[in-house]
């Protein structure tokens, strides 16, 4: 199929073009040209790629006719403008040509828009018997030229700035991850509801490079207080972990209603060490609410190129797997599709850097904050103890053996930044101290890490904490293993 798209490709962008200039070349002595026309040129590849990028991902189909063609009509972005953009797209670019290399050749210009003409009459009649809401479409719509205003639903259609981003990021994504996507052809007609895992920041890129869907995500609240100008305009929406969000699950309901797609990633919040967490409280009701059918996609091998406690991402292959859709009542189907431990244990990472945010204790001697990492390994500034290069399955070990058992090491204290202030933190058996704050923990509902920098107690009000030395994630899974016996507690983790 790739090599069938690229012949095409070749054939239509570049031979016949080429060809036609070629002939008049040889044919005339004058050959009048212009630089200017190379904007036409440039405009008319970018109007093109932008109309076939809305062709895939919205239409889920290829601008041919057969199997790989659209099985959705497209009337959004630059077909709210006109019928045929990649049409009008490919006519300006051979104009620019024409206006670049040899002006003479323009006439073959006005033969190829003769062409364009009956082709295009030949494929409305394909897509009138294809499509039933194809007339009301033609009744509205320009037949070539852009001549009506953009227009996209914002509940459901990816906005300009995504569909630009998709563009460079299917052509950049090569260099850094090669995603391997099995089980395309699982992939339903929307609306539907996409469940995944979570491992790392870029999982809903691989999710829609792997499917060429556009899929509404929710984004914690707490990312999008910091790229609120970008997750807007890509048409993203926030969403409060720490708490029953009734404004998102209205959006996910409306994209839906709409025949839309949204995704979600059941364990609210990306693993750690790539083993699969437990399915947030709640997320079986709201898959239940949504009533539409449920498809299941697993990411594997992304926790070995970007770990959560990571500094960097680094460069790798990434596995896709779309399992079959189902019922919204059999959503648990779904969830044991994704909720796998797929990695090798015997496999290590490829730098270790930042490892200390995970493991914030020496497993060693039992030091708090005393790892220190590097590339290859990391050691302990205290015992002096050295681990070079560990698998997957020691360091899950190690974090296991640091993990909170008893409260002999209580209190805990650190200097941190809450809400923007510096303060001394606490940690005590039955209390947080954030500074002169003291939350008694019968009063924390949430305990949340949004990043290796910082944790978020949801109290009397929402705090951002930001420990200079000590790991968030240590003081988490020191306040869950306190909370434990508190089922009120757990409802929102």
């Amino acid at each position: 199929m790739k090599r069938n798209i690229a012949l095409k490709f070749v054939l239509y962008w570049l031979a016949i073009p080429t060809v036609s200039i070629i002939v008049v070349d040889i044919y005339t002595s004058f050959h009048p040209h212009y630089w200017w026309g190379w904007f036409f040129i440039l405009f008319g590849l970018f109007w093109s790629g932008l109309a076939t990028s809305y062709l895939v991902i919205v239409g889920l189909g290829l601008p041919f006719f057969g199997k790989k063609s659209p099985k959705l009509l497209v009337t959004c972005g630059p077909y709210s403008m006109s019928r045929h953009p990649i049409y009008f797209g490919y006519f300006v670019y051979t104009l620019g040509l024409s206006i670049s290399f040899n002006l003479l050749s323009l006439p073959l210009i006005l033969w190829e828009f003769i062409i364009l003409f009956l082709i295009i009459i030949f494929e409305e009649k394909k897509l009138k018997g294809k499509f039933q809401e194809f007339e009301k479409y033609k009744s509205m719509t320009p037949f070539f030229f852009p001549m009506k205003k953009w227009s996209v639903d914002e509940a459901k259609d990816p906005p300009f700035l995504f569909v630009f981003l998709y563009m460079i990021g299917k052509f950049l994504i090569k260099f850094f991850y090669d995603v391997r996507a099995y089980g395309k052809e699982n992939v339903p007609t929307p609306p539907f509801l996409v469940v995944s895992n979570h491992n790392c920041y870029f999982d809903p890129f691989f999710i829609m490079d792997a499917m060429n869907v556009y899929m509404k995500a929710p984004l914690s609240w707490a990312h999008y207080e910091r790229m609120k100008w970008l997750i807007d305009k890509v048409g993203m929406f926030p969403i409060k972990r720490y708490t029953a969000d009734s404004s998102a699950v209205m959006k996910m309901l409306r994209a839906l209603r709409k025949g839309g797609v949204v995704g979600i990633f059941v364990e609210n919040e990306r693993s750690w060490d790539g083993r699969p967490l437990k399915v947030k409280n709640g997320v079986d009701r709201l898959v239940e609410s949504l009533k539409v059918p449920v498809l299941p996609v697993r990411i594997e091998r992304a926790h070995l190129m970007w770990p959560r406690w990571a500094s960097k991402f680094q460069k790798g292959n990434v596995d896709v797997f779309i399992g079959k859709a189902v019922n919204f009542k059999e959503y648990k189907k779904a969830f044991d599709f994704i909720l796998k431990d797929t990695i090798p244990p015997s496999l290590t990472y490829k730098d270790y850097r930042g490892i200390e945010s995970y493991l914030w204790s020496c497993p060693e001697c039992g030091s708090i904050s005393s790892l220190k990492s590097f590339k290859k390994g990391f050691l302990c500034e205290k015992c002096g103890k050295t681990w070079i290069k560990p698998t997957v399955k020691q360091v899950r070990e190690l974090h296991d053996s640091i993990y909170p058992s008893n409260t002999s090491k209580l209190p805990i204290e650190d200097k941190a930044s809450v809400n923007g202030k510096e303060v001394k933190i606490i940690l005590k058996r039955d209390s947080v101290k954030l500074g002169n704050n003291a939350l008694p923990l019968s009063e924390i509902k949430a305990f949340l890490v949004e990043s290796r920098h910082e944790f978020y107690v949801y109290a009397d009000k929402l705090y951002e904490v930001h420990p200079h030395k000590t790991s968030p994630l240590m003081w988490k899974e020191w306040v869950d293993f306190l909370k434990k016996d508190d089922p009120s507690y757990w409802s929102y983790r």
